[in-house]
Parts: C-alpha cells; structure tokens; sequence
C-alpha cells in the first residue's frame, strides 16, 4: 500500500514532534553512552542522545524542508525545552565574545610547544623524527590546548550552521559595534527577535559542547 502525500506529512510532523519530545525528556545517562562524562551532570539518556542527534542532523532538516518548516526555528523550540543555568549562558556567551581573543591564545600556546628548543636527554637521540613526534604528543595532551579546540570547534560549527542574518548577530559579539537596537535596524528585524537569536547561538554552542 502506498502512502499519499498527507500520510507521508503527517508521519513526517510525528517523527519530528517525537524526536523533539524525547530531546525534553532525560531520565539518566546510560552506561554505554559515549557522552556520559561530558553530560553526567545534565543527567542524559539514551533516548534524548538519539534525539540530540536526529535533531542536529542533514535528515532532520531535510523533513522540516518537506514540510516548509523553519529548520532552525525548529531546532530552536527544541533546545529551549532545556534550559541552561544562568551562570552557563553566561560562560557560553563570553566564550563566544572571546573567540578571537581565544583563537590567538591557541596559536601562541601551539608555537610555544612547536617552536620550543628540545631538551637532550641522556640516552636519547635528538633526530628530527624524535623531536616532531613529542611535540605532536604534546600538541595533543595540553589541556589548555583541548578545551580551547573543543571551544573553537563548537563556535565554528554554530557559526556555519546559522543563515545569514543570524550570522550577523553572531558577529556582533565580536564586533560590538551596534546596540540590540541598531542590530535590530541593520538587519531588520525588531528587537525581540535579535534576542531570541542570540539565545538560539548560545544555547545552539551549548548543543556542541555538551551542555545539552
């Protein structure tokens, strides 16, 4: 039996509803869940982790596309069923306001490690070889280093996502040239609405960085 073009809408709005549900809905991290470190204290389940990942998924967007659903808009009621502390919305604003700042900090702690004179060890040939790879190990094990990548990567990955306008919001934190007002103007949208985007970007980062 074939479905006509209402079932398949209407299946199509029952998954997504479903999947935007189960998003809302934690109820513990599960043992296998390759998020429980990260998420332990948002007390995740298997079931919102599947969620998170149809949600924030090429698939997700192409059915709100089938259903002239605003993808983002979606994915914004979805993210506001969770809500972040104030003290986190405001850590994930200011990571995004330094992200530049941050990006420079990254560069200079990869050159110091990269540029930094090898240390002879009794013992221990100094080759080329030998000096790369402690540094590559290096590179990788600073912690410092790590969390500013994980940052950076989440900031980008929000960053490319968002259309236009909302990219223009995005780059008001680190441009800081125009009041909510005059963001509102130059984009032209009311004032409402550029704070409803800048909740969508910091609760979208948020998203990237496990918080949710």
């Amino acid at each position: 039996m074939s479905m006509d073009d209402i079932g398949a809408r209407r299946l199509i709005a029952s998954i997504l509803k479903k999947a935007c549900d189960d998003y809302a809905n934690n109820r513990g991290c599960p043992d296998w869940c390759p998020f429980k470190e990260t998420c332990e204290k948002n007390v995740t389940d298997a079931v919102h982790c599947d969620a998170r990942r149809f949600i924030h998924s090429a698939w997700c967007a192409t059915l709100c596309d089938g259903l002239n659903i605003d993808y983002e808009e979606y994915v914004a009621v979805c993210i506001k069923k969770q809500r972040l502390s104030k003290n986190t919305f405001k850590y994930i604003e200011q990571e995004i306001r330094q992200y530049k700042n941050n990006l420079k900090e990254l560069n200079r702690l990869k050159n110091d490690i990269i540029l930094a004179t090898p240390e002879k060890q009794e013992g221990r040939s100094n080759s080329i070889g030998n000096t790369t790879a402690s540094k590559a190990v290096k590179l990788s094990m600073d912690k410092k280093i790590i969390e500013l990548e994980k940052t950076k990567k989440a900031i980008e990955t929000t960053y490319h996502r968002l259309c236009q306008e909302k990219k223009a919001v995005m780059e008001e934190y680190w441009q800081g040239r125009y009041t909510t007002a005059g963001l509102a103007y130059r984009v032209g949208v009311n004032e409402r609405t550029i704070r409803r985007w800048r909740q969508y970007i910091v609760y979208s980062v948020a998203v990237e960085l496990n918080y949710l």
